[in-house]
C-alpha cells in the first residue's frame, strides 16, 4: 500500500510538471546556439547610405516572409549623423517592442514605453530600459564588415536578443571591420 506522503509527493511532482511544461521551449529559444544563426549576409552598400539614414532588414534571412518577419530577426543598419556604421537588434530590452531610428534625435526610440537608445552605442539613456541594470540596458549589436566594393556585411551578433549586451567590454568601433 502506498503511503499518503508518497502519494502527495507524486501528486506534487505531476503538478509541477504540468505548470512548467509550456515553458520548456522558451529555454531552447533563449539559449539557441550562436553557430546556427551566425552567417554572413549582405545588408547594403555604402553608396546607398548618407549620414542619418537607416536600413531595416531580417537576419539571418531565410526568404520565407513568415519567418523573416519574426521580431527577433529584425535589425537596423544605421549610418549615424557622424557617418559611423552601426547595426542593432530592433528588439527593445524592456518589453520587446521594435524601436525605430530617428536621425533628427540621433537615437532609436521604442514606441511602447519611450525607451531611447543612443545611436552611437545602443545604450538606453531614457525610459524604462535605462533603469535596467548592466548589461540588460543596451541593444544587441551586429558585427559588420565593409569590403573594398563598399558592401556592408553582417557577420554576427554581440549580445542576446531581447536581453542586452555587455557594452562596457566591447567598443562599437571594434565591431566594424574593413576587409
Amino acid at each position: 500500500m502506498v503511503s499518503r506522503r508518497t502519494y502527495l509527493r507524486g501528486l506534487l511532482g505531476a503538478a509541477v510538471a504540468i505548470v512548467l511544461a509550456p515553458f520548456v521551449n522558451l529555454v531552447a529559444f533563449f539559449y539557441r546556439s550562436d553557430e546556427a544563426s551566425a552567417q554572413r549576409q549582405k545588408i547594403a552598400n555604402l553608396k546607398e547610405l548618407t549620414p542619418g539614414t537607416a536600413v531595416y532588414f531580417a537576419y539571418p534571412k531565410t526568404g520565407d516572409p513568415k519567418i523573416d518577419n519574426d521580431p527577433f530577426r529584425q535589425y537596423v543598419l544605421v549610418m549615424t549623423n557622424e557617418g559611423d556604421l552601426r547595426v542593432y537588434s530592433r528588439v527593445c530590452v524592456h518589453l520587446w517592442c521594435l524601436p525605430t531610428y530617428l536621425p533628427q534625435k540621433g537615437a532609436l526610440i521604442c514606441p511602447c514605453h519611450g525607451t531611447i537608445y543612443r545611436e552611437n552605442d545602443g545604450v538606453a539613456i531614457e525610459g524604462p530600459g535605462a533603469y535596467q541594470p548592466y548589461p540588460t540596458n543596451a541593444l544587441p549589436m551586429g558585427v559588420i564588415e565593409v569590403d573594398t566594393n563598399g558592401d556592408i556585411w553582417l557577420v554576427g551578433i554581440e549580445g542576446r536578443i531581447g536581453y542586452g549586451r555587455e557594452w562596457q567590454r566591447i567598443a562599437p568601433k571594434d565591431l566594424v571591420k574593413r576587409v
